[in-house]
């Protein structure tokens, strides 16, 4: 009899043990339970750049929806809450407090904005929760490693570089770097120079800061066509580049004009029509149009989820982004907590999404993707000019 009930004894605090597991697992985790995990971001979907926002939303929703729909991960269920942000710096800070104070997200995924997302890292730098920014970027977030962040979008500083070569490389001898006034766009603006002159030392550029938010550039499009650039190079958001294109159309000011990915869009085409014809830029994926599975997939699951919304380079963008974040996911070994979805993220090694270059992480270096790819619109379609180059060096 008191074997029995040794063995009964020993056979309860198993039990226990199991069960008491399994909380940790599925209720102590933020974010966690046995059917569901849920995430968070920030977007612009009011506001001067709202368009970016909206897409941006759109094309990571689809994926989020496509993998529920099979299923989820591991058979939990993305719940993605997405909140306002209105491209401002302190609303972010108080919607990152919400989202983890509150709604016990497991992590912050596809959040914009460079100042918008950096303006919440002394509060991430306390609560360490898994952080992967949509559009944001900038040399410092990555030297030294945040524990806690990770991104696969290039260094918009490297963006600039690979535009100035561009110009250079094309013939430029005089170039107008155009640029947002605000110190984020200024220092990506910056970096154009260098690659100007990592192609010829001799080679002019001067800058032009523009206040944030101008609409009417008639004055600006005079000023230009005065100082007589052979290349413009342009950093700033998608409605201020399609009203200079516009105005320098209006005053049949031609020369090649050259911008950075997040104005390589939907909405750059269609509001900046004849004006943007010839625009060059660099971009972090293929083309939405393009012929392979992996887009094939994209545009189906963009057509259930948003039936009234083009394929666009934006909301691909941020699908693939989600697709990296996902197969994170996946490959968690044990427990699905932070701690262990990190080493997840750090041990992935050139994972193909078929949209994005290669991404690789690891625990000394959690920026991802280094590649651009150069298009340029032709008969008012993106088309491709070349393959993915490496912004850092001399393409």
């Amino acid at each position: 009899m008191r074997k029995l009930l040794v063995g009964l004894l020993m056979t309860v605090l198993f039990i226990t043990a199991c069960s008491d597991q399994n909380t940790v697992t599925t209720e102590q985790v933020p974010g966690v339970t046995d059917t569901s995990i849920k995430i968070g971001a920030w977007l612009p979907l009011t506001g001067p750049i709202a368009s970016h926002g909206i897409t941006q939303r759109i094309g990571m929703n689809a994926y989020f929806e496509m993998i529920n729909e099979q299923g989820g991960i591991n058979n939990r269920k993305i719940e993605w809450i997405v909140e306002d942000n209105a491209y401002d710096p302190q609303k972010s800070v108080s919607i990152a407090r919400k989202l983890v104070e509150r709604d016990k997200v497991f992590a912050i995924v596809g959040s914009n904005g460079t100042a918008q997302n950096a303006a919440t890292f002394p509060y991430f730098d306390k609560e360490n929760t898994p952080f992967m920014p949509g559009l944001g970027n900038a040399p410092e977030w990555w030297n030294p490693v945040k524990p806690y962040l990770f991104g696969v979008q290039v260094l918009y500083e490297n963006q600039s570089r690979a535009l100035g070569r561009w110009a250079a490389k094309e013939g430029a001898k005089s170039i107008l770097v155009v640029h947002s006034d605000p110190a984020y766009f200024e220092n990506q603006a910056k970096n154009v120079e260098p690659g100007v002159k990592s192609f010829d030392p001799n080679i002019k550029v001067e800058f032009m800061p523009v206040k944030f938010g101008t609409t009417d550039y008639a004055p600006i499009a005079l000023q230009i066509q005065n100082s007589k650039p052979d290349a413009i190079v342009i950093i700033q958001s998608v409605d201020e580049l399609v009203a200079l294109a516009k105005a320098l159309d209006r005053q049949n000011v031609k020369m090649p004009l050259y911008t950075y990915a997040p104005n390589v869009s939907n909405d750059t085409l269609e509001l900046g029509s004849n004006a943007v014809e010839g625009l060059r830029a660099m971009s972090f994926t293929v083309p939405p149009t393009a012929d392979i599975p992996e887009v094939e997939e994209y545009r189906n699951a963009l057509k259930k989820s948003e039936p009234d919304a083009r394929p666009d380079y934006q909301s691909l963008f941020t699908w693939a982004q989600a697709k990296v974040f996902t197969e994170a996911l996946k490959q968690v070994k044990g427990p699905l907590t932070r701690e262990n979805f990190i080493k997840s993220l750090e041990s992935m090694k050139n994972y193909e999404t078929g949209i994005l270059p290669p991404v690789t992480f690891s625990p000394d270096n959690h920026y991802g993707v280094i590649e651009l790819q150069p298009v340029m619109v032709e008969k008012g379609e993106w088309i491709l000019k070349g393959d993915f180059i490496d912004p850092s060096k001399n393409w």
